[in-house]
């Protein structure tokens, strides 16, 4: 398993994949805060509770940084209507890192993509539609999990909001990690084909994000050694390690996917597709 899994991580190139993820992800954030400000009016949650969320997933502290000043920025200038354009900002842009994702998940699978232009482009815009409904979800849960302990002062271990926001999280990330894994490779897949992958994406998503929050906090300082642009030095890094894990939970799942009895007699250029 391990040495199939390096041969393929040479042979496809996730570095390079990774890198271009990241980039398309960084190209995203921006029109997504845009949509978050004019989104909030309407949500039963404040920037605080995503800026807790993001905190409690182990995001960089110079990441945070750039995301607490840019929406800074961005609520000072906010105007109405920037609803409807951060949306179609947000939603092509963010669309185009899921389909690099995808591309990659097809590789994968030895499989190339047959849905069409606009037929890709819509399955991630849904994959990026879904994944905003899961993260929605999560923090209307948190908060309604802290009214619950406020309204009945409730101190039981479970319904602390440290030990909440973690489970929140992690649920999260494994719902985000399913649903891509699911939905986005060209090929019909169940949930057990794909939940290993997304067991290992969201561990090791968790675990590199812990790592490298903890490097940044007490043995780097990208802001001293790059100036002005080292948190977004420190962004893109970021970006491209948790890049490499999505794609590595893509390749352990098409690696078990080969190995099923029902795949065993095929070559890999004789994968199905839709199958």
């Amino acid at each position: 398993m391990l040495k199939s899994l390096l041969k393929r991580f040479n042979d496809h190139r996730l570095i390079d994949l990774g890198a271009q993820c990241a980039y398309f992800l960084l190209l995203s954030i921006f029109p997504f805060l845009i949509f978050i400000i004019s989104l909030l009016h309407f949500l039963p949650f404040t920037f605080t509770d995503v800026y807790q969320l993001l905190e409690e997933t182990f995001v960089p502290a110079d990441v945070l940084d750039v995301i607490q000043n840019q929406w800074n920025i961005l609520k000072e200038n906010h105007r109405t209507g920037l609803l409807s354009l951060g949306l179609i900002f947000t939603l092509w842009t963010a669309s185009l890192a899921l389909d690099s994702i995808l591309r990659a998940l097809n590789l994968s699978y030895h499989i190339s993509e047959n849905r069409g232009f606009l037929l890709a482009r819509l399955v991630s815009i849904f994959l990026t539609v879904g994944m905003f409904l899961v993260i929605i979800v999560a923090l209307s849960l948190q908060v309604i999990g802290a009214h619950i302990e406020s309204t009945f002062n409730l101190n039981l271990l479970i319904l602390e909001l440290e030990i909440l926001r973690w489970a929140v999280s992690s649920i999260v990330i494994f719902a985000v990690f399913l649903l891509l894994y699911l939905v986005g490779p060209n090929l019909r897949l169940t949930l057990k084909k794909v939940y290993i992958g997304a067991i290992f994406a969201t561990i090791g998503w968790q675990l590199t994000s812990y790592a490298f929050h903890f490097y940044l906090t007490n043995f780097a300082n990208y802001s001293a050694t790059y100036g002005t642009i080292g948190t977004v030095i420190a962004l893109m890094v970021w970006f491209h390690i948790s890049s490499l894990i999505i794609l590595i939970g893509g390749e352990i799942n098409a690696i078990l996917y080969e190995e099923m009895p029902s795949q065993r007699g095929k070559t890999k250029k004789g994968v199905k597709k839709g199958v």
